[in-house]
């Protein structure tokens, strides 16, 4: 059996993976901890957690806990991270998983020196779209990738029925990081490292367009040049109108075919066009799309981004089973992430100059 105990419910996210633990046979949540105790005991109560505390440094020192899941506003992830690394649990942490790159860095140096496992909640990887698009462009089809385009949004914090206090915590600069950028951008970034490879240059643009209570951005938008030469788009916002609240869309432009993802149309689909002297192949193409027996969640009732947490969840935890390291998208992964976001502001504040990307 494995034992997690959750720290924090400050972000929805903890709830959405509550609940795909709750499904998934040989994992218990043994222990919650909250800061805010009506909160924390309030999820204890819920999904049926016996133990509960106010502090989580008496979470993570107990023997019986394996993992720790973080989930606690974005700049308090480090200490929390590194005090659960140095009692040797394996630590699973929301994302962005720090604000600053200093700290991150801190995080990732700290699950190395105790030997244990650091895995950044990049959610986003595992949709059934996003994982058929790495199988795709990994098989070479699409020849060098010469352009992508990323675009990840949402109608907002508050509007896409985030509680009250997520809405408070995220729309605080310091507790956050800073808006649209570093919250959805944060999952266009990862996907394109991914997928494509690292990020060295940004350029970015950020602006408050329709959100005056945002004391941050509520769109942005960033060219970023890859390592091999290849170029970037990137473009976010936490303003979007649009059906669910939220759209993930992605662009591939190959040497040889293009691609194109759709992650949460109301049809979520991957598009591959192939070019080439062999007409059975050539053209577009919608490859199927198998969906699970049993999706975690009832579909005529949540979105379709919701499933993604249950295939998150559902890897790590068959990893840890069969000690197969890492559980997931890594601590490091992290890091690169928010050195690209880091970069995106520090160019955006200095005008849109481009920035280099330094994260090692």
């Amino acid at each position: 059996m494995i034992r997690v105990g959750m720290i924090s419910w400050a972000h929805v996210h903890a709830e959405f993976r509550a609940k795909a633990l709750s499904e998934i046979p040989g994992v218990e949540v043994v222990a919650i901890s909250d800061d805010d105790v009506a909160r924390g005991r309030a999820a204890a109560e819920r999904w049926g957690v016996a133990d509960f505390h106010e502090d989580w440094r008496d979470l993570v020192k107990r023997p019986d806990v394996d993992i720790v899941m973080v989930h606690s506003e974005n700049s308090r992830h480090r200490d929390q991270v590194i005090a659960a690394a140095e009692a040797g649990k394996h630590v699973f942490c929301e994302k962005p998983v720090a604000t600053k790159t200093e700290d991150a860095r801190a995080m990732a140096e700290a699950v190395r020196r105790a030997g244990v496992d650091g895995t950044a909640a990049f959610v986003s990887r595992f949709s059934k779209e996003a994982d058929r698009a790495k199988k795709i462009v990994e098989s070479g089809v699409l020849g060098k990738v010469l352009l992508t385009r990323s675009f990840i949004g949402l109608a907002g914090i508050a509007e896409i029925g985030c509680p009250p206090d997520m809405t408070e915590w995220m729309n605080d600069p310091v507790l956050g990081g800073g808006g649209a950028w570093i919250d959805e951008g944060s999952h266009g970034v990862d996907l394109l490292r991914w997928l494509v490879g690292d990020i060295t240059e940004v350029t970015a643009m950020t602006a408050n367009r329709n959100k005056p209570g945002l004391d941050g951005e509520d769109i942005a938008v960033a060219l970023a040049r890859y390592a091999d030469g290849g170029l970037a788009e990137i473009g976010t916002v936490w303003s979007l109108s649009a059906d669910i609240g939220m759209r993930n869309s992605l662009e591939i432009y190959g040497t040889e075919g293009t691609l194109v993802m759709r992650a949460t149309d109301p049809f979520p689909r991957v598009e591959v066009y192939r070019s080439g002297d062999d007409p059975l192949y050539r053209g577009w193409t919608t490859p199927h799309i198998e969906p699970d027996v049993s999706e975690p969640h009832d579909y005529g009732s949540w979105p379709p981004h919701v499933h993604h947490y249950k295939r998150e969840v559902a890897s790590y935890v068959n990893r840890v089973q069969q000690g197969l390291r890492p559980f997931g998208p890594t601590l490091d992964d992290g890091l690169a992430c928010l050195a690209v976001i880091e970069a995106g502001y520090a160019s955006a504040a200095s005008g849109g100059t481009a920035v280099p990307v330094k994260h090692l």
